[in-house]
């Protein structure tokens, strides 16, 4: 043996990847990976709040609709609502109109035909999202 043995040169256009331009590549590919999957994830976390909220506010309107179309009644202490589906309650908080410029919460000895009525949805479970809410108005009918 005379000596180190020598590669022979490779000719131009036959050179491969060296080692640290493959790491880079995978490091690139991976960073762009975690990107698309937090994308995606967001996207997917952001679509169920939604999906919630929208039944949340469909509850809320059907039970806002049966306050609407029901009779008024003088010094009401609730009016009854639709069975909300699993997951979810309503409440109902009655104010009445004071005739002069403020609703109040106990009813007056002289009912002025004025109910405001306040509609609450909240969600149970995991990871509800904010309690909806309404106020409808109701008026006694002067149609005898």
């Amino acid at each position: 043996m005379t000596g180190p043995a020598r590669r022979p040169r490779r000719r131009r256009g036959e050179e491969g990847e060296t080692l640290i331009e493959v790491l880079v590549a995978v490091v690139l590919m991976g960073v762009a990976f975690v990107i698309i999957l937090g994308g995606i994830g967001t996207a997917i976390i952001s679509s169920v709040t939604q999906q919630k909220v929208t039944s949340a506010d469909s509850v809320i309107r059907s039970a806002a609709e049966k306050v609407v179309s029901d009779p008024y009644v003088s010094c009401a202490s609730s009016y009854e609502t639709p069975a909300p589906p699993a997951g979810y309650t309503v409440t109902v908080k009655i104010e009445y109109w004071d005739g002069v410029g403020a609703f109040g919460q106990p009813c007056p000895t002289a009912d002025t035909g004025v109910q405001k009525v306040t509609l609450t949805v909240h969600q149970t479970g995991p990871h509800p999202v904010r309690d909806a809410m309404l106020e409808v108005v109701k008026r006694e009918s002067m149609l005898s």
